[in-house]
């Protein structure tokens, strides 16, 4: 865990930016203009903490989707992805840390590093090397369709071998995909863990179209469907195929 004590996001009004784009009509209008109210608030304190975290070599700053009142999501240099919560607690942020470095050894994938600006909130910056597979030219992908979710698939297996049950006081950070209000679960047999988000934005491919890391891991969750991962993955995949 990497800690910086760097601004105090409870100062700066996540909130403003939701009030006044209440009275703009529109779902669609609403959320983006409250994404660049948030923005301009943001942009100073949060460019401050990139440097810090990836040295004043930082150069350009894109913010991209999940710019909301709760989140922030920004693409440093076009290739660091970082990602700033609000609302984390000390405990769930060091039973998520523990998480991801319980399953590295099973993955033969990057996943992400945490640095946290004092203890909350918590920020998610991915060293990850790999470019959005949206970056690329999409006959590309289609072309290396086959390859793709081959290697997708083994690293869905890779998952579903981490021991669950052996995860310390899981309960108190992972939940069933159904149940994302806080309740406990009963990990019953056949229970894995699971992704939950194996979209096209959260895959990083080589040149080689070889997958070479995976992002936002903050629905991960222990599912009693061991083909929870799969099924998603598949219908993201025909929403992708599907974009022009």
């Amino acid at each position: 865990m990497q800690y910086d004590k760097g601004v105090d996001m409870f100062r700066i009004p996540f909130y403003i930016g939701t009030f006044i784009s209440w009275f703009v009509p529109g779902r669609e209008r609403r959320r983006r203009l409250r994404g660049k109210i948030n923005v301009f608030f943001f942009y100073i304190p949060i460019a401050r903490f990139v440097k810090r975290v990836y040295g004043e070599h930082v150069n350009k700053i894109r913010f991209v989707r999940q710019i909301s009142m709760k989140r922030m999501t920004c693409v440093v240099n076009d290739r660091y992805y970082v990602k700033i919560f609000r609302f984390v607690s000390v405990e769930r942020l060091n039973d998520y840390k523990f998480l991801l470095d319980f399953i590295r050894p099973y993955l033969k994938i990057q996943i992400p590093e945490i640095f946290v600006a004092k203890h909350i909130p918590m920020y998610v910056a991915d060293k990850l090397c790999g470019q959005d597979m949206r970056d690329f030219d999409k006959a590309l992908v289609l072309k290396n369709e086959k390859k793709i979710k081959q290697q997708m698939f083994d690293i869905i297996d890779a998952l579903k071998s981490v021991p669950v049950s052996k995860i310390p006081n899981n309960q108190r950070f992972v939940y069933c995909v159904q149940n994302r209000h806080g309740a406990h679960q009963n990990i019953g047999k056949g229970a894995v863990l699971a992704h939950c988000d194996l979209n096209a934005s959260n895959l990083r491919l080589d040149d080689d179209m070889n997958i070479v890391s995976i992002i936002d891991w903050d629905s991960m969750a222990i599912v009693q469907d061991p083909n929870t991962d799969k099924n998603k993955f598949e219908k993201l995949w025909g929403i992708f195929k599907g974009q022009k």
